[in-house]
């Protein structure tokens, strides 16, 4: 197939490829092979695909940083990418599968040719555009873009990856319990019950036993889906965003204070020095503003659990599904920034870098973060 690369000797994610959709976080795959296992005869599905072609809508499409075996695959500068991967075989994720990514050279054919005759490639090409353009693939930051994209599909597939739920559980647990506590004070099997709501809650289907919570919230059932997604969309970003703010100190100070080596000049210094000082400010910008817009969220929550007030916060929640642009964006580059500071210099590395690498990883980081760049 045009375009494709063999995954025997060159592309490791491929090889990797069952790992891959057993331990990858929701940020990082989008897993429609596991969507299309799960829900297949689903009348919704079937109408509203993620993609009009059957082979893309069972693929895996991750955001990949670019290897150094991978420069100039992409036509700009880029330490990330989207990459599509096609398993060879469903069943057997071991065998590997093929893969391109969005925007190098020759990739719309490479999708008109997998799409075939009777399918819409430039649809599906739209939605790869879509989501090339964000810093992640959580769920809710896709779901929103899709719709500002005019891109209509399931909500099959907006769901967290059975990896992050197990990491969430515990986190999200506290919350969970006052809400039921709420709707439920004098329930006896507290403990049992209220774990398999927690769970009920974070997996892709809820049932009949988190009605408990629809009564809390006093929303009618339409209302409830929506707030649902809303309430774990929020959920999520405080657990990403516990999880992230003790990586960013200690990046910052390396940035700040790390060595420079190579030829340089007092011009390219004070570029350098005037870039890491901007980065700082951004990051802390950027910090704030996730911050803030989690915050709106736990003042509407305490409305909720202290004062009783379950329509300011179900009303709330049906508002707030845009937010999750700016929560899912700048989320997306903070992790972005420290993960790729982290596989770059693992921690405890003390190492002198070129000057030129320095000021172009600085830029990257500024430009991902909405700054210069």
């Amino acid at each position: 197939m045009s375009g494709m690369r063999k995954s025997n000797n060159v592309d490791r994610t491929v090889r990797d490829l069952a790992l891959l959709e057993r331990s990858a976080s929701t940020a990082r795959v989008l897993n429609l092979l596991s969507v299309s296992a799960l829900y297949r005869n689903e009348t919704d599905y079937i109408e509203r695909p993620f993609f009009t072609s059957p082979r893309l809508n069972e693929s895996l499409i991750l955001k990949h940083r670019i290897r150094s075996d991978e420069v100039g695959v992409l036509p700009k500068d880029r330490v990330t990418g989207t990459k599509v991967i096609l398993p060879f075989e469903r069943t057997d994720l071991k065998i590997g599968g093929r893969s391109f990514m969005v925007e190098q050279k020759g990739w719309r054919d490479v999708v008109d040719d997998i799409c075939g005759a009777y399918r819409n490639p430039e649809r599906d090409i739209h939605v790869l555009q879509s989501l090339s353009e964000l810093p992640s693939l959580d769920p809710f930051l896709v779901r929103e873009q899709m719709r500002r994209r005019g891109v209509d599909i399931s909500t099959f597939y907006f769901n967290i990856s059975e990896a992050d739920i197990a990491q969430m559980y515990s986190f999200v647990g506290k919350q969970i319990e006052v809400l039921l506590d709420v709707s439920h004070r004098n329930r006896v099997d507290g403990s049992s019950w209220s774990n398999r709501i927690i769970r009920m809650l974070l997996s892709p289907v809820q049932g009949e036993s988190i009605q408990p919570i629809r009564s809390a919230l006093r929303l009618d059932p339409d209302d409830f889906e929506e707030g649902v997604f809303a309430w774990k969309g929020f959920l999520y970003y405080q657990w990403v965003l516990s999880d992230l703010r003790p990586q960013l100190a200690p990046f910052l100070r390396e940035i700040l204070t790390m060595k420079v080596s190579g030829f340089r000049d007092r011009e390219m210094e004070r570029m350098l020095d005037a870039a890491r000082r901007r980065l700082a400010d951004r990051v802390n910008v950027v910090l704030e503003e996730v911050v803030g817009a989690i915050r709106v969220y736990e003042a509407a929550f305490n409305d909720l659990t202290r004062n009783g007030k379950p329509l300011a916060f179900s009303n709330f929640m049906k508002r707030t599904p845009e937010m999750f642009v700016l929560l899912g964006e700048r989320i997306g580059a903070l992790s972005h920034v420290a993960s790729y500071w982290r596989f770059r210099f693992p921690q405890g590395v003390v190492e002198k870098v070129p000057t030129d690498e320095l000021l172009e990883i600085v830029r990257d980081f500024e430009y991902s973060l909405g700054g210069e760049g």
